[in-house]
């Protein structure tokens, strides 16, 4: 799955990647059992806070879209 995060919109990186998650869950590139990257990843490839990261993750599983 490949992810995008634009540092000069409006909309916050933990938003973006929310969006993108869940995007990828419904045009089917992320697949049921398949694993999101790392917080840690994400933070190196995107040059994000992992918490940041990790508030995106902890949102997605609170409204389940993800485990």
């Amino acid at each position: 799955m490949r992810l995008w995060l634009n540092r000069t919109a409006e909309v916050s990186l933990r938003d973006q990647l929310i969006t993108q998650v869940v995007l990828g869950i419904l045009c089917n590139e992320l697949a049921p059992g398949q694993r999101l990257p790392s917080t840690r990843d994400l933070s190196r490839r995107f040059g994000i806070h992992a918490n940041t990261a990790s508030a995106a993750y902890r949102q997605l599983e609170d409204e389940g879209g993800v485990e």
